[in-house]
């Protein structure tokens, strides 16, 4: 049965990583799959217990008799609810950087960086947009960051083929930006809280090869760019709702916003 879980992960995964060609949504293939597996779990859960959990089985009996009864309830107490458990921290703790990402977002915190970044250098553009991204997305997950940098990008840079130059590069530094950090990644949060890793090692191992993989794209990318390009320098509108804040007042909200983020990775991530 082991086996067969397994297949089902791997197929699961396969359909995933094609959803481009499957046209299968990947969310749906991952709840299905992580059903199916705990069902055949639970249905099995006798060999499972005794292969893996048998003294923890062995101390939940306490004496009693063992029963199918009891073999699915010490799943579900011990088991299912610690696993399960694991992962809706982690979901939680998206949630919660989606919503101040929102806010942010919502009350226009990151237009500071396209007012700041205007220049017709366009190696000078292309660095401070990679540095910028990756800080970002260091304390923000990636995909909100690519998604607010390709946005940025294409109200600035009206050439199509140059915006697929700074969006490769946004990309590939918002990847290793959320690579360097527990935070910055769901990856780093499932390591992290499965105590594999701590947040300051982590970082510190991987600073060298994300900052490498993040510098060398962009220098080789930089080269296919002329001296001076033609920049947009667009003005970018309020879009909040609630109240009609400045450029420095969203910086702010902005400073406030990461340095909640920050000060949860030091207070919380760090002494574990």
């Amino acid at each position: 049965m082991s086996l067969i879980i397994l297949l089902i992960i791997v197929v699961g995964f396969i359909l995933i990583s094609t959803e481009n060609v499957t046209n299968v949504n990947k969310a749906a293939v991952a709840i299905f799959v992580g059903t199916v597996g705990w069902v055949l779990y639970v249905s099995y859960g006798t060999d499972f217990v005794q292969m893996m959990h048998q003294q923890a089985y062995t101390n939940y009996l306490n004496g009693a008799a063992h029963s199918s009864m009891a073999v699915k309830q010490f799943i579900a107490q011990t088991v299912f609810l610690r696993y399960v458990g694991k992962a809706c921290e982690i979901v939680l703790f998206l949630l919660a950087t989606m919503t101040i990402v929102e806010i942010l977002n919502n009350n226009g915190c990151f237009d500071f960086l396209g007012v700041w970044a205007r220049t017709r250098n366009s190696k000078k553009l292309l660095w401070m947009m990679m540095l910028i991204v990756f800080v970002v997305s260091a304390n923000l997950d990636n995909l909100t960051t690519t998604v607010m940098a390709l946005t940025l990008i294409h109200q600035v840079i009206p050439n199509r083929r140059y915006r697929m130059v700074y969006g490769s590069v946004a990309v590939i530094a918002a990847n290793m930006g959320g690579a360097l950090t527990v935070i910055g990644s769901p990856e780093g949060l499932v390591l992290w809280n499965m105590g594999a890793i701590t947040a300051s090692n982590y970082s510190l191992s991987m600073a060298l090869p994300c900052i490498v993989a993040c510098v060398v794209p962009t220098w080789l990318l930089s080269r296919s760019l002329p001296h001076r390009l033609d920049i947009e320098f667009l003005r970018l509108p309020y879009r909040g709702d609630d109240t009609n804040l400045n450029v420095w007042q969203r910086f702010v909200m902005f400073v406030v916003g990461i340095g909640g983020l920050c000060s949860y990775l030091h207070f919380i991530i760090l002494p574990n």
